[in-house]
């Protein structure tokens, strides 16, 4: 074995151990080189309003903890004060220039021009002064980096890296959780340097209720001796006045105008809860003062400035038109079953009688005194409840739009606003009040032009499949205490339809046939209407023939025989053409009573299409010329000795050359459907014909489909309308307070969006629009509420008093604040209204508030929040 030498140099490779905390030095000190932070940082202007945005972020990590570090810029809140931070900035970068080495400390100018006193506030403008921020924060909530101690060492080797790198800007460690909640901060020079530092403790002592125990407290966090606290230390407080309102369920007082109007308002309960005041009192030395248990410097009335919001409970939020809509969402938990008939869903409250059908049988004395089923009225029919069934009668009546004066429903209406009433205590005050607010959310714009926004395909204002959508909807509102009203009123509805069909009354406003721009449900009504106009018109036919021929009953499906000798008046003539027959020039041609085409609606017209791609070609063409046929059985039957070219004459004038007495070339070509159709054709009047347009089959039909439909299908035909009507309602409510131009154009491209839906039935539209109405409707809830309780106000105070222009302007900022945290603009910094409180605005929340008389303590349980930058 070998001898090792004396001299032998051994050679050990030196590993070095780079501790986590080290690690994330390294990676922190990258990030400052990368934002070349080495140096002087500008100084902005303080007139100048900013808001702290995140321009850059970068995660590291610390083991298994991952932090992430935001870089925040200042950005002016408007584009006025960005335009004017561009001017200054060219004046300061000029001035710097000139004259680089006296730039002053960026944060030790900030903090010495700090107006807000260290507010208790997540935005660091507000909190310590400072515009320009690094801030290292856990990533997520998985991260265990929620101990003071981990902050203290993460904020020593910052300090370093900053001392060494020359950084000025500060930087902040913040941890923020149900157990604690602490900032650290610190910002250097090399000459000055600043500790940032903000705590909240939780749960305190009973002790710590007053402002001198409070400053002891404020000494043993910062472990400071009484002498550090000279007569230069700024002191700001705040104390947050909690202040319930007076919860009243919101009692409609029902009209008959009102119930014509699709519902506003809230569902139950005023949309706040509680108005909070937070009173600041800034900049103040300790001796200056004082607060014990039985006295208080701290008055409410005195605070430097007041910081208000309304706050509302989920509860509280809801609008009616949540409600109305809200039916229409999959999520939303019904109050009764909807896939069940409504007569169904009435149970015990629905008798259902023997009801009259035109397929009984039918007993004729003459053609305008048909009977159809029993010839006595039937006896007390439709529903005995949950609703009054006379006030649901007298509803029915206004929907059909019956009558000019509504006294029946108005009495129905009263009785019902007295059993709203009976049982509760409402105070005289009380009841005002909700006089005005139901003047207020009753809002109706008489000027109001009757064409829609967008064109939506739904019913036109003013028919009654509008005035139906309307009611139902309301039903959910008015009743919603009793949620089988909405199928009570449907049934009722109906009930009233079969009426009115059988006795042909107008059910529905129909102008030239079919208007396919409204949706299904009321081309459904508009079709029964033209059936009821196809009925008046055939019992004066059969009234015509029967008064002819008395002894004769001619029915639709008899074989007509061509050898009947026709009476007078019993040809089917309607009155003289002007002209005489070809075929005998001494006898003159008669313009014949016609059938009319079977109107359609867009169902009826797919159903037909797909039945006529199924047909072959000859038996397609039959069922194109079916009124062609009919036209000429009843020019035959009115002008016996007529030819095919008198038929023409009438009915296809350009296919005939009075000139040279000769038909055009098209009728002339071989085997024409309409010379084969003519040669077929037999002298049969229109009475004696088979029906095209089959009105009763049509309307049984319909009445049929109405009768069997489930709650949720009646309420998917009045989508549509329900949906153009709350956007319509929506439009004319705000033109009491009147909306800006850039809300015009949001209502303009909803209203199209709508226009789509309506047309494509687009759920996903249809649940965008519906959020939007639930927003706007809660913004205009809020408004109407806060209008009256500043009106109120202003009548209990003494002047002088807030003008319309601060209580508009303090409504929309109080709307602003209250629904920031519900909708997508909550990652915003949250808006603050700032008030003094001796200024009319500030005097008028007291007096709603009633927090003009006293100052409220802190109270065992609550939160502390201390906040300083110390100068070392």
């Amino acid at each position: 074995m070998a001898e090792i030498e004396e001299n032998t140099v051994f050679e050990i490779n030196d590993f070095t151990i780079v501790t986590d905390m080290e690690h994330f030095g390294a990676a922190f000190e990258g990030i400052i080189q990368k934002y070349e932070f080495s140096g002087r940082r500008p100084s902005l202007p303080d007139d100048v309003k900013y808001r702290m945005v995140v321009t850059d972020s970068n995660v590291v990590s610390i083991g298994e903890n991952k932090l992430r570090i935001d870089y925040l810029q200042p950005m002016p809140i408007s584009l006025d004060e960005a335009a004017k931070l561009a001017e200054k900035t060219s004046e300061v970068e000029k001035d710097e220039t000139e004259d680089a080495h006296l730039a002053p400390f960026t944060v030790a100018e900030e903090i010495a021009n700090i107006k807000n006193g260290f507010e208790s506030t997540d935005s660091f403008v507000l909190k310590f002064g400072v515009r320009e921020c690094i801030v290292v924060t856990p990533n997520d909530s998985s991260c265990t980096f929620t101990d003071e101690n981990q902050v203290n060492t993460v904020m020593g080797n910052i300090r370093a890296i900053l001392h060494a790198s020359r950084c000025e800007v500060p930087v902040f460690c913040y941890i923020k959780d149900e157990s604690l909640d602490l900032i650290a901060g610190y910002a250097s020079d090399g000459n000055s340097a600043y500790k940032f530092s903000s705590v909240v403790l939780r749960n305190i002592n009973p002790r710590h209720c007053t402002m001198s125990e409070l400053l002891s407290l404020f000494r043993e966090h910062l472990g400071a001796r009484i002498s550090a606290f000279h007569e230069e230390i700024r002191i700001t407080t705040r104390f947050t006045h909690v202040v319930p309102l007076t919860q009243n369920p919101y009692l409609r007082n029902h009209t008959v105008d009102s119930f014509g109007l699709l519902a506003t308002g809230p569902s139950l309960t005023l949309p706040f809860d509680t108005l909070e005041v937070a009173a600041t009192y800034r900049v103040f030395r300790e001796d200056s003062w004082t607060e014990y248990h039985d006295h208080t410097d701290f008055k409410i009335n005195v605070a430097t400035h007041w910081s208000v919001k309304m706050k509302s409970t989920q509860s509280s939020l809801l609008g009616v038109f949540d409600e109305i809509l809200g039916v229409y969402r999959e999520v939303t938990r019904k109050m009764i079953r909807s896939d069940v008939n409504p007569a169904v869903l009435l149970g015990k409250y629905y008798t259902q009688k023997d009801m009259p059908n035109v397929f009984q049988k039918l007993t004729v004395n003459s053609a305008s005194e048909v009977k159809i089923g029993r010839h006595v009225e039937p006896e007390s029919e439709g529903t005995s409840g949950p609703m009054p069934p006379s006030l649901m009668r007298a509803w029915v009546d206004f929907i059909f739009n019956e009558h000019v004066e509504y006294d029946e429903l108005a009495h129905e209406l009263n009785l019902l606003n007295a059993k709203n009433m009976s049982g509760s205590q409402w105070s005289e005050e009380d009841l005002v009040n909700n006089v005005k607010l139901d003047t207020l959310f009753n809002y109706k714009d008489t000027n109001s032009a009757h064409s829609f926004l967008a064109p939506y395909k739904c019913a036109k204002r003013g028919t009654t499949t509008w005035r139906l959508a309307v009611a139902l909807a309301n039903a959910r509102i008015f009743m919603k205490e009793t949620p089988r009203a909405e199928a009570q009123l449907w049934v009722e509805f109906l009930l009233r339809l079969r009426k009115k069909y059988e006795k042909m009354e107008t059910v529905e406003r129909v102008n030239n046939g079919i208007d396919h721009l409204q949706c299904g449900f009321s081309q459904k009504m508009q079709m029964l209407q033209m059936c009821i106009d196809a009925r008046h018109k055939r019992h004066k036919i059969f009234d015509s023939a029967h008064k002819a021929n008395p002894d004769e009953f001619f029915d639709a499906n008899d074989t007509f025989n061509a050898d009947t000798t026709l009476e007078p008046n019993n040809e089917g003539r309607y009155r003289f053409a002007g002209m005489n027959l070809i075929g005998n020039s001494k006898e003159p041609m008669y313009i014949p009573v016609t059938q009319d085409a079977c109107p359609l609606t867009d169902e009826m017209i797919d159903a037909r299409n797909e039945h006529l791609f199924i047909l072959g070609d000859e038996e397609r063409v039959n069922l194109q010329m079916e009124l062609v046929k009919s036209d000429m059985q009843s020019f035959k039957a009115a002008n016996p000795e007529a030819v095919f070219a008198d038929f023409l004459r009438w009915h296809s004038p350009k296919d005939y050359d009075e000139k040279t007495e000769t038909i055009s070339e098209r009728m002339l070509i071989p085997n024409n459907v309409w010379v084969r159709s003519w040669e077929a054709a037999q002298p049969i009047p229109v009475s004696n014909q088979a029906r095209i347009f089959n009105d009763t089959k049509i309307a049984e039909e319909i009445l049929e489909q109405f009768n069997n439909a489930t709650l949720d299908e009646v309420r998917e035909w009045m989508k549509p309308t329900v949906f153009a009507a709350t956007l319509e309602r929506l439009n004319e409510i705000e033109k009491s307070y009147g909306i800006s131009e850039e809300k015009q154009e949001q209502r303009l491209n909803i209203a199209k969006k709508l226009a789509y839906a309506t047309l494509n039935n687009s759920i996903s539209d249809y649940t965008d629009i519906a959020k939007y109405c639930s927003q706007v409707e809660l913004v205009y809830t809020m408004k109407v509420h806060l209008m009256q309780l500043f009106q109120n106000a202003k009548e209990k105070m003494h002047p002088p008093h807030p003008s319309d222009t601060e209580i508009h302007n303090a409504i929309k900022q109080l709307v602003t604040i209250a629904v920031h945290n519900l909708w997508e603009e909550s990652h915003e910094n949250q808006p603050e209204f700032i008030v003094k409180p001796m200024d009319p605005i500030g005097r008028a929340l007291a007096v709603m508030g009633k927090a003009d008389k006293h100052s409220l303590y802190f109270a065992s349980g609550n939160d502390c929040n201390f906040s300083n930058a110390s100068y070392l």
